[in-house]
């Protein structure tokens, strides 16, 4: 019995360890990121490779962000999007705008069949939403864009329907 109470004890500590060492690890790919991608305050959250322009080599679409408040059934960020050469760690684009949203959202898709991604983001308006005198009834209203990211040309973002 005791044998069996140690053993409980030695299997309790090692999955507490291993949670402890999962949740402060480093985020993958936390030492690549280009210190002029970086904003005061914003952590980066996830990128994916993507192919942004007309050339082979790949870019890499970062996701950083940050909390804008926590809620009884969801929670708010501030985030911003920066693509950067994966080759030369050259950062191409940075978005001007810092969006307010409910999920951090990084999707990048080809949906125009032209083999150049488009980055597309959600995102409330100006910012703004509101919610009860309780924390609940999150109300906003949200924007869909596209961003075409052109190294030779001015970037443009379009809305989407």
């Amino acid at each position: 019995m005791k044998k069996l109470f140690y053993l409980l004890l030695i299997l309790g500590y090692s999955l507490s360890s291993h949670a402890q060492f999962s949740v402060t690890a480093h985020q993958e790919g936390w030492d690549k990121i280009p210190p002029q991608a970086q904003k005061k305050g914003f952590s980066f959250q996830q990128s994916v490779l993507a192919n942004m322009d007309e050339d082979d080599a790949l870019e890499e679409v970062m996701l950083f962000g940050r909390d804008n408040g926590h809620y009884p059934t969801f929670d708010l960020f501030k985030a911003y999007y920066v693509i950067v050469d994966n080759y030369t760690k050259e950062v191409q684009y940075i978005s001007d705008e810092i969006y307010v949203t409910d999920k951090y959202n990084l999707l990048v898709e080809d949906r125009n069949n032209d083999d150049i991604s488009e980055l597309y983001i959600s995102y409330f308006k100006d910012g703004k939403f509101s919610v009860d005198e309780r924390g609940y009834n999150l109300q906003a209203v949200r924007c869909y864009d596209r961003i075409e990211w052109n190294p030779t040309d001015k970037n443009f973002k379009s809305p989407q329907k």
